[in-house]
Order: C-alpha cells, then structure tokens, then sequence
C-alpha cells in the first residue's frame, strides 16, 4: 500500500506499491517552514534572510520564489545516491520570467539530479543523465510530474501532466551511471546558481517505483487543487 497526504488527512490505496518516505507540501503549513522544522524525520534546511520565498495560501498552499536570490533555499530529505528505486512527485508553477533549476539536489558530488524545470522550460528530469533536458516550451501552467528510478534496470522515467493524468510515461532513458540524490534542493543550485523563480506545491517522494496506476489515482486526487 502506498500512503501519501492532503492537507493532513492521510489518503491511502489500495494497490501495493511503495510508500511516501518524505512529504513536504506547502499545504501542511501557514507559513514558510523554520530552519530545523522535522518532515518524516528528515530536518529541513531553511534560509530566506532574502525574503525571496513566501508563502501562498491559493490551491491548498504553496511556496514562492520570488527573485535571484540564491542564499534563499529551503532544501532535505532522503540520500538515494545508492542503488535505491524511487519516484519523486513534484507540482509546481513557473513565473513568466524565470530560467534556473527548481528542483536540485544538495550534493551535484555525489549525483548531479534535476527535476521540474530548466532554464525556465517544464518537463525536466536528470539523474545524472538525461532523460529530458528541455530547451523550450516555458509555460505558466500548474504541472504534475513523477520522476522514477528504477535502479535494476538503471532507468528514468517522467510522467507529466496538467489537467489529464498520464496514460504512460513522457519521457524515458537508461544509463547505469544514473540514479539517486543526496536532499532535495528548492530553487536553485547548492552554490546558489541557477535560481529559478516559481512556485511548488509540494515535493513528495517514495522509496520505489509508483505504477502507472498508482500516479493516475495520485493525479485523481491531487488535481482540484489545482483548478484541474
């Protein structure tokens, strides 16, 4: 069974698949999180001496990131730079004039992993490889994406979507030099390049592959919140 949230009521179903080892959505908070706050046991980094990010109460909370300022970041999580399967569920809205990563690892040492956009285009997944590495097709839309890695067969899948849930995987590569991450950083790189303005949701991650099925009854009860 695998088990994730909304708000604070725990959604669980019934197919067997993995289950939701950290879940930091916005809609379990009233305010930008404190450095030090504890998500699954996992201790968040939070610095915004910048005031750069903030955050949203619209589609069930949200935090925003509102200019370059690198040193603003909220970053934790698992380390999977082992032989761990994984998928990472990310939603999140870009700005208009944005061009950076929104999702990054801590540590690009120990694997060099994206998520979510770059350079201001959507539909991005790198695990230390490309899987997709978008140069085009920026929009403002609320997207839905699930990365996967799927570590005995070294390959990366992403599903996308908006307001219609996958029927199969977008994108998808294989490579043995590929998979984990060391924390999940918001924003920006750990040197404090490549900001990103936008928005995310919520960044949820489970410790092994989600069935296409599991992802669609994800997007089924996610999607409302996002005028979907």
């Amino acid at each position: 069974m695998f088990v994730t949230k909304l708000g604070c009521i725990a959604v669980s179903n019934v197919a067997a698949g993995p289950v939701a080892v950290y879940d930091l959505d916005a809609a379990n908070y009233a305010a930008v999180p404190t450095n030090g706050t504890i998500v699954n046991g996992y201790t968040l980094t939070v610095a915004n001496a910048g005031g750069s990010i903030a955050y949203n109460s619209a589609n069930g909370g949200y935090f925003s990131k509102s200019n370059s300022t690198g040193t603003d970041t909220i970053y934790g999580g698992p380390n999977y730079v082992t032989s761990q399967s994984y998928t990472v569920f990310l939603a999140y809205k870009l700005s208009a004039t944005s061009s950076g990563r929104l999702l990054n690892t801590q540590s690009e040492a120990s694997k060099d992993w994206l998520m979510g956009a770059y350079n201001g285009n959507p539909l991005c997944f790198y695990p230390n490889f490309a899987v997709n590495l978008p140069s085009t097709g920026a929009d403002t839309a609320w997207h839905l994406d699930w990365a996967t890695w799927d570590t005995s067969t070294s390959t990366g899948r992403l599903y996308v979507s908006t307001s219609v849930a996958p029927s199969n995987y977008t994108y998808t590569a294989t490579n043995a030099g590929g998979g984990g991450f060391n924390q999940l950083r918001l924003f920006s790189r750990a040197a404090a390049s490549e900001v990103q303005s936008g928005n995310i949701a919520f960044v949820k991650v489970y410790n092994g592959v989600l069935s296409l099925s599991n992802i669609q009854s994800l997007h089924a009860t996610y999607k409302a919140r996002f005028g979907y």
